[in-house]
């Protein structure tokens, strides 16, 4: 299964250091060998931190057809100025571990096994922190 995670965000966020972070441990090729059923080939995610007054809300899909879920994580922007970089890095891996399997959950995927999707994810995301 496909993985992908990239972000649309203010430059002072620093999100592109979190993704930048999280590549270095392998995910993408980890996930790709990974099975988790016919329901699903990619989970896409785009990490949301941008200024508020814009009102971007939240945007999720499932394509059966091309067997992809499209997910934003929103993000606060005006948080991530306030606060360090490790900080950062721990709001978005908590984020990603509690809402990504939650989102999925959402949608009635015959033979997705949720709970090796989750573990994996959980144990990859925490490398970073």
């Amino acid at each position: 299964m496909k993985l992908f995670l990239t972000s649309d965000s203010d430059w002072e966020a620093k999100i592109s250091r979190i993704t930048n972070l999280l590549y270095d441990t392998g995910y993408t090729h980890f996930f790709e060998e990974q099975y988790y059923g016919s329901s699903l080939d990619c989970v896409a995610i785009v990490l949301m931190c941008q200024d508020p007054s814009l009102n971007l809300k939240q945007r999720i899909r499932l394509s059966k057809k091309e067997r992809t879920i499209y997910m934003d994580i929103m993000l606060d922007l005006n948080q991530f100025l306030k606060i360090e970089q490790k900080e950062r890095e721990k709001i978005v891996v908590e984020k990603l571990i509690n809402e990504v399997p939650a989102i999925i959950r959402k949608y009635r995927l015959e033979d997705f096994d949720i709970i090796k999707f989750e573990s994996d994810l959980k144990n990859w995301m925490i490398k970073i922190l």
